[in-house]
């Protein structure tokens, strides 16, 4: 008799735990939580993508060191997509489907995560901290997007207001005729009117990128005070060198997602007194606690710290709080409520709000510049 209970009571707890398993939400088992991410980590900006993967990766170690959410490790599936716009689909669907993630994490690219939003909607699969600054995923509010860094738009406002009063009225803009790039057109444009200024010249290019030779002439010939350099990685270096060489003198601006140690390399000496926008605090900010926290675990993990990882970090930072505010029942839904309920979140010096009604969790720009040591100066 005792034997039979006892087989009875080993029977429904495996019952029990077989209907738990089913029922339980894809990528969160006991153990781990899966996260998934495509990103370029080949192709034009595979070296800030790399250094935005390190930098979050510094503060998932740290937390799955300390026995994780909830007691459950925190996993990352990345997929390479090239910063092909046409790859990243296929990427997240496999990611979804096959891999069975949980969630989806810092995508890379303008044109890259508009793919996706029609597979995110359909799945109700959340995509935590885009590596975009685009308007699409701001407005109107996509239920299950939530950006953290700030707008590109907010960023070329910030721009032209310091170009304007360091007393520059003929400010041109070279960029990618895609979504990226119109977006930041869009900015720019409406920036320039609130200041009764007509653009001093545009210029833009298709990608693949081909020959812009008889662009940069164009751009040239406008002789703008400033130019305003929208690109990634290894496009805007391009247009940055071949605008060197044909003379210019103009003083180049370029956005946040070339905010990487890579970038600055690339370029070399003609990086020298480039001004970058910044949607991250520098790391060697002696103002935010984020900025030391980065360092230290950063250093204690032997990985280099870089304003790209610094986005990477924040980022994790993010998606951390919003996992474990949605408590150990994880659902997808409980996520995106957890997240939705979020206000005034201190990451460290840099608060982090969102509602039903607004997705964009930071509002943070700064100025930086390229030293003659090839150092971001903030």
């Amino acid at each position: 008799m005792k034997a039979k209970w006892i087989a009875c009571g080993m029977l429904a707890a495996t019952l029990g735990w077989a209907a738990q398993t089913a029922l339980a939400e894809p990528g969160v088992t006991r153990n781990t939580i899966r996260i998934g991410q495509s990103a370029g980590v080949t192709g034009p900006v595979a070296g800030s993508v790399k250094e935005q993967i390190a930098g979050a990766q510094v503060y998932l170690r740290t937390i799955n060191a300390s026995g994780g959410v909830a007691g459950r490790r925190i996993e990352l599936v990345t997929h390479d997509d090239g910063f092909d716009a046409k790859r990243t689909p296929d990427n997240v669907r496999k990611l979804i489907d096959e891999d069975k993630v949980f969630a989806l994490f810092m995508v890379r690219g303008t044109p890259q995560n508009e793919s996706i939003l029609p597979i995110i909607a359909a799945q109700k699969v959340p995509l935590v901290a885009p590596l975009t600054g685009a308007i699409t995923l701001h407005r109107p509010v996509n239920r299950y997007v939530f950006n953290v860094r700030a707008k590109y738009q907010d960023e070329v406002a910030r721009a032209i207001n310091h170009l304007a009063t360091s007393g520059m009225s003929r400010i041109g803009i070279f960029y990618a005729n895609d979504g990226f790039g119109r977006d930041v057109l869009e900015g720019y444009s409406a920036a320039l009117q609130a200041r009764g200024v007509q653009p001093a010249a545009t210029a833009s290019f298709a990608r693949p990128m081909g020959d812009i030779t008889q662009s940069v002439a164009a751009m040239n010939k406008a002789n703008p005070q400033a130019v305003l350099v929208i690109g990634s990685g290894s496009e805007a270096a391009r247009i940055i060198r071949e605008l060197r060489r044909a003379g210019s003198e103009a003083q180049f601006v370029t956005l946040s997602n070339n905010a990487a140690d890579s970038f600055i390399r690339e370029l070399g000496d003609d990086a020298r007194g480039l001004i970058i926008t910044q949607v991250v605090p520098g790391t060697n900010s002696s103002q935010m606690t984020l900025a030391s926290e980065y360092r230290s675990l950063a250093k204690q993990q032997g990985v280099e710290p870089s304003n790209a990882g610094m986005e990477g970090f924040m980022s994790a930072k993010v998606l951390v709080e919003g996992l474990r505010r949605a408590g150990p029942d994880l659902t997808r839904e409980r996520l995106v409520t957890a997240l939705e309920g979020m206000r005034d979140y201190d990451l460290g010096g840099i608060l982090i709000s969102y509602s039903a009604e607004r997705h964009t969790g930071s509002s943070f720009v700064e100025m930086s510049i390229v030293s003659s040591t090839g150092k971001l100066i903030r």
